[in-house]
């Protein structure tokens, strides 16, 4: 064997060839150490004969690198089989103790370090130890198949915010198309901002899935590694059992939350002919909300303003962020009160159900839940053409009127919230309670077409 192995050795480092290359002379070195020779030397000659290569290029010995590898695989089983040895007795093991977890020879049964052992045949503690991996690979693939869906998922909503982002853009574009040439400038950058914004959350999203691929890389890899440990039938299985398990519970984490970071749609759009009128000094229309998208109804159309809503079917998917209602046809208001007085006004019209109000920052997004003060909701529903207040019991209200605006009023210190007829004042209902947190508007336009819209008031912009 000795003298095999060195027939099968570099002359260069002394190793068994690694990708071995053939010269003309016929002798055959690593193809690593032939170049780190040939450029110390600057002369492509043979290191042992001393010949002229007539390549720059030297082909791979195929034949002889086959041999190296199966040389190299033997050499490996020969070491495994000569762990396989009882360091105390040098016999081979033959039975394994229970106790101590370990393979054992003949010999070991009766010393009195095994005294009172309990003990089983290899092959049983082979099937034993398999099962108990079997057993641990199973949540292990369950992780797979649920990481699998988080990169699908966040696929997904990589097309969805560059849907977003196109759909911004001609909102963007369509408002500044209203404006004097001069204002230009302003259009450019605000869809420089948005670009920004657009890059930004892609690149924290390619950041995910790259996390997402190399874990799905790691796991693939150790399940791989493990089923092929599984595959072994002799002693080398038992040996390297407790290093295979450690690989399967060091994967067993379960994946973490994945944050879904869309475009701030509300911070490009708000209020975008204000701010923009506010520059000329001229008399615009002001409206004192806007809509914050990110929290509306997967059924809820918003307009381009973010100042109304209305009911409709959807023909696109919407991501299921955590601020979104999913059950309640309901969205919020995108900035929140925690002091001061609000007022705004709500055209109902002839719309025969709504909902209007406000809402704790806290208020429940997903599933059902009561629509009531306890949890953390203030409004008043037409139902019908009847009004009523949002509390549980609902309350009938008396209100004979069917006012086309309806006033909401805030008073966070006094903690009021109070619902009126803009056109004479007339209250139609007032909640009271003490406020601890951020209150929102709240929307919920029920289903039909019939839009729900946010009034505007008219300011003047002084200098």
């Amino acid at each position: 064997m000795a003298s095999f192995e060195e027939e099968l050795s570099c002359s260069i480092c002394c190793g068994i060839f690694n990708d071995p290359v053939l010269l003309s002379c016929s002798h055959s070195f690593c193809k690593e150490c032939l170049s780190d020779a040939w450029a110390k030397k600057r002369a492509k000659e043979c290191p042992l004969c001393r010949r002229k290569s007539s390549k720059d290029f030297p082909p791979l010995n195929l034949a002889l690198k086959q041999v190296c590898e199966i040389f190299k695989k033997e050499k490996s089983k020969q070491h495994a089989n000569e762990r396989a040895l009882c360091d105390l007795h040098q016999e081979s093991f033959k039975l394994f103790c229970k106790h101590d977890d370990e393979p054992v020879c003949v010999d070991c049964v009766g010393s009195t370090k095994h005294r009172e052992h309990k003990f089983c045949k290899l092959t049983e503690a082979i099937q034993e130890k398999k099962d108990d991996l079997m057993a641990a690979l199973h949540p292990l693939k369950e992780k797979l198949e649920i990481l699998e869906k988080i990169k699908q998922s966040c696929n997904s909503t990589a097309a969805y915010i560059k849907n977003q982002a196109n759909q911004t853009e001609a909102q963007i574009k369509q408002e500044f198309e209203k404006l004097h040439k001069f204002l230009h400038q302003e259009e450019e950058a605000r869809i420089a901002k948005l670009r920004e914004e657009e890059t930004e959350k892609n690149q924290m999203l390619e950041i995910t899935v790259q996390n997402i691929s190399r874990k799905l890389d790691s796991i693939s890899e150790s399940i791989r590694s493990i089923e092929n440990e599984m595959k072994a039938e002799d002693i080398s299985f038992l040996l390297s059992f407790n290093k295979t398990k450690t690989i399967v519970q060091d994967n067993m984490q379960a994946p973490a939350p994945i944050p879904v970071p869309l475009i701030d749609v509300a911070r490009h759009l708000n209020l975008l002919k204000y701010h923009v009128w506010k520059k000329m000094l001229s008399i615009i229309q002001y409206v004192p909300l806007w809509l914050e998208p990110l929290s509306a109804h997967p059924q809820l159309s918003l307009s381009e303003e973010l100042t109304s809503m209305s009911y409709s079917i959807r023909g696109t998917s919407i991501p299921a962020n955590p601020e979104r209602f999913d059950l309640y046809v309901f969205v919020l208001g995108a900035e929140g009160y925690d002091s001061g007085n609000h007022s705004w006004e709500v055209e109902v019209g002839y719309k025969p159900n709504c909902r209007i109000g406000v809402a704790r920052a806290s208020v429940q997004r997903k599933g059902h839940f009561s629509v009531c003060p306890k949890e953390g909701l203030y409004t008043i529903v037409i139902r019908k053409r009847e009004f009523y207040a949002g509390t549980l019991p609902e309350i009938h209200l008396d209100f004979r009127k069917r006012p086309q605006r309806i006033k909401v009023n805030l008073d966070y210190e006094k903690g009021e919230v109070t619902f009126s007829d803009p056109s004479d004042g007339a209250v139609i209902f007032t909640f009271k309670d003490i406020f601890t947190e951020k209150l929102y508007p709240v929307f919920g336009p029920s289903k039909d077409s019939a839009p729900l819209r946010i009034c505007p008031r008219v300011v003047t912009v002084a200098n």
